[in-house]
C-alpha cells in the first residue's frame, strides 16, 4: 500500500482519535491528514512534481511529519538531513540528491541560503518558523491558506519515497533509496515486533531524520492505529517526567541512551509511568535487568535493523529472550508475506552452519532499491537479491543471531581478529566505567594496536592499571588494549551513538593515552 492510501485509511477509521502529541498540542488523525494535504497543496503551488527531491533539515516537530507525508502524497521524495550537519555536509546531500527544495528550521536558514547560492538544482527554500527574512517561503503559511483536501494523484507502492543518507564514515555519504511500501510494511511489522495496539502511545525520543523514529515510532503508531508522542530532543533528566505527562506506553532507544538512563539519579525515576515496552539495540544484560527490575518495564526487546533494511530481527515479544542476541528474523502480521530472510555466509558467499561466524545477508520486501547515483556500490551491496550488511554475526542452533562486529570495526592484531564491540562490552561491564570506545590504531610492527577511550562513571575513580587488569581477567591477552585514554565524554551522533569516526580523526590519540608497553618497559614487567 502506498503512503497516501495508508494514511487516509487510518484517518477515515479514526477521525477524532489523537494521533500526535507535541508539547501542548494534541492533533487528531483527521487533523493530521488535513495538515498533510495542506503541505502537499503547498508543494504543488511551488511546482513540485512527482519524483522531485525535497530536503528536510528540521528538528523533531510536527512540520517534519507534514512535509514528509505531504511529499509522499504527491509522489515526491523526502531527503532528510542530520540537523547537526554544517554547510558543507548538508550541501553535499542537497547537491548529490539534486533537491529542488529545502525546508529548514529558522536556525538553519543561513546554511540553506548559502547552499542555494552554490546549487544548480535548488529552486526554493521554506522555513517552518514564522519569519520576515527575504529569500525563504513561510512553510507555516501553508496551513493558513492551502486547501485541506487533495486532488486524486496516481501513486504506486513502488514509487520512490525517500533518499536517506548514511553517516559517511568510510567516505562520502551514500543515498539509500526506499519506496512507499517500505514505510507501510515496516510499520506493520513493527506492530508485531513491539505488540502495538490502538491503546498505545509511542514516544519518539530519537530524531526524525533517523530510520528508527521514521519506520518504527511514526509508522508503527500509524500502522497500529495508536498515538505518537513527539519529543523535540532527548533529555535523560526529564525522560521519566515526559513519559508520565504523556502517558507513554512504548519507546525506542539505542544502546547509549539505555546506559545513560540507567546512570541517572534514582530520584528522577517516576514509578507511576505506564511504559510497557522498550525496543533498543544493542541491549547489554545490565541494562536489560535495570529496565526490567528497577524501571519495571515488562517487555525489553533487543533488535536489529539498518538503513538499507529497516526491520531485520528481534527477540520475540512474549517469547524466549536470549541475552546479547539480535533475536530471530522479523515477521509481518500477514503470515503469507515472507518478510525477513537471513543467512550467514563466508567470503565466498557460502552459507555457514550454527556457531560459525560470517557476514549477515538479508532479503526482504523492505530492502533498499540501491544507492542513489552509485551503481558500483549498489552492485557490491546487493548481490543475487540479497543485501550484504557488512556485519559479522553467527546463528545458534535455535536460529537466534548474535552480533560480532562491523567488518570495518574488526581489529587485526598479531595475526588475530579482535571485535571492537566485544572489548567495549567487556569494559562497560566494569562497575566504574560508563562508556567505552575501542579503536584500531597503527602499530610499529604493522597491523593494528588496540586503543580504548573510557568515560568513568560519575564520582568513580579507576586507573589505567586497573583497566588493564580488568581486561586481562575478561579476555584473551591479544585483545587487551595497549592504550587507555580517559575522557569526560565521547563524541556522539544525534541518535546518541558514539561517533568513532570523529575519534579516529584526532591526531593526538596515542600521545595522550596511557601506554601499557611503555609501562612494562619502565617497570620491567
Amino acid at each position: 500500500m502506498n503512503l497516501r492510501e495508508f494514511i487516509e485509511s487510518k484517518a477515515e477509521k479514526n477521525p477524532s482519535k489523537p494521533f500526535l502529541y507535541f508539547e501542548k498540542e494534541v492533533i487528531s488523525y483527521e487533523a493530521f491528514d488535513q495538515k498533510i494535504n495542506q503541505a502537499a497543496n503547498g508543494f504543488f503551488e511551488l511546482g513540485t512534481k512527482k519524483g522531485d527531491r525535497v530536503a528536510l533539515m528540521i528538528s523533531n516537530r510536527p512540520e517534519f511529519l507534514y512535509a514528509w507525508f505531504g511529499l509522499a502524497k504527491i509522489g515526491a521524495v523526502m531527503v532528510p538531513i542530520n540537523t547537526d550537519f554544517k554547510e558543507a555536509e548538508a550541501g553535499y546531500i542537497v547537491n548529490h540528491s539534486e533537491a529542488v527544495g529545502l525546508i529548514v528550521n529558522k536556525e538553519f536558514l543561513s546554511i540553506a541560503q548559502a547552499i542555494k547560492k552554490a546549487s544548480l538544482t535548488l529552486k526554493w527554500i521554506a522555513c517552518v518558523d514564522q519569519l520576515r527574512e527575504d529569500g525563504a517561503i513561510s512553510f507555516s503559511q501553508f496551513f493558513q491558506i492551502m486547501d485541506k483536501t487533495l486532488k486524486a494523484i496516481s501513486l504506486k507502492d513502488e514509487d520512490l519515497a525517500q533518499i536517506i543518507y548514511t553517516s559517511g564514515t568510510t567516505g562520502f555519504p551514500k543515498g539509500v533509496i526506499h519506496v512507499q511500501k517500505d514505510f507501510t510494511l515496516t510499520g506493520e511489522a513493527f506492530t508485531l515486533c513491539a505488540g502495538v495496539t490502538p491503546e498505545d502511545r509511542l514516544m519518539a525520543i530519537l530524531p526524525l531524520f533517523h530510520v528508527n523514529a521514521e519506520y518504527y515510532s511514526t509508522m508503527g503508531a500509524l500502522a497500529g492505529e495508536a498515538s505518537l508522542i513527539l519529543i523535540p530532543k532527548f533529555s535523560a533528566s526529564t525522560f521519566w517526567d515526559q513519559a508520565v505527562l504523556y502517558g507513554a506506553t512504548e519507546f525506542n532507544f539505542i544502546g547509549a541512551v539505555g546506559r545513560i538512563l540507567c546512570a541517572r539519579p534514582e530520584d528522577e525515576f517516576r514509578p507511576e509511568h505506564k511504559i510497557r515496552t522498550a525496543y533498543g539495540a544493542p541491549i547489554t544484560p545490565d541494562v536489560y535487568e535495570a529496565f526490567r527490575q528497577r524501571f519495571q518495564v515488562q517487555n525489553v526487546i533487543d533488535g536489529y535493523g539498518l538503513t538499507e533494511v529497516p526491520r531485520v530481527s528481534q527477540n520475540p515479544i512474549g517469547g524466549r529472550v536470549k541475552m546479547k542476541s539480535m533475536g530471530l528474523p522479523a515477521k509481518h502480521p500477514d503470515p503469507n508475506l515472507n518478510f525477513a530472510e537471513v543467512k550467514v555466509v563466508d567470503e565466498q558467499g557460502r552459507e555457514l552452519g550454527a556457531g560459525e561466524t560470517g557476514e549477515l545477508i538479508v532479503r526482504s520486501p523492505v530492502m533498499m532499491k540501491g544507492y542513489f547515483k552509485d551503481e558500483g556500490k549498489t552492485r557490491e551491496t546487493i548481490r543475487g537479491g540479497w543485501v550484504y550488511t557488512g556485519d559479522y554475526v553467527y546463528k545458534d542452533e535455535d536460529g537466534y543471531l548474535f552480533f560480532i562486529d562491523r567488518k570495518k570495526d574488526i581489529i587485526r592484531r598479531k595475526g588475530e581478529n579482535i571485535s571492537a564491540t566485544e572489548v567495549e562490552l567487556a569494559l562497560m561491564a566494569n562497575e566504574n566505567i560508563l562508556e567505552a570506545a575501542v579503536l584500531a590504531v597503527p602499530s610499529a610492527l604493522g597491523e593494528d594496536e588496540v586503543l580504548a577511550c573510557i568515560v568513568p562513571k560519575e564520582n568513580q575513580a579507576i586507573s589505567p592499571e586497573e583497566v588493564i587488569d580488568w581486561c586481562k581477567e575478561q579476555m584473551a591477552r591479544f585483545k587487551v588494549p595497549r592504550y587507555v585514554q580517559f575522557r569526560s565524554s565521547l563524541p556522539k551522533t544525534p541518535t546518541q551513538r558514539i561517533a568513532k569516526y570523529i575519534l579516529k580523526q584526532e591526531t593526538n590519540l596515542i600521545p595522550s593515552s596511557y601506554d601499557l608497553e611503555a609501562y612494562k618497559k619502565r617497570t620491567g614487567l
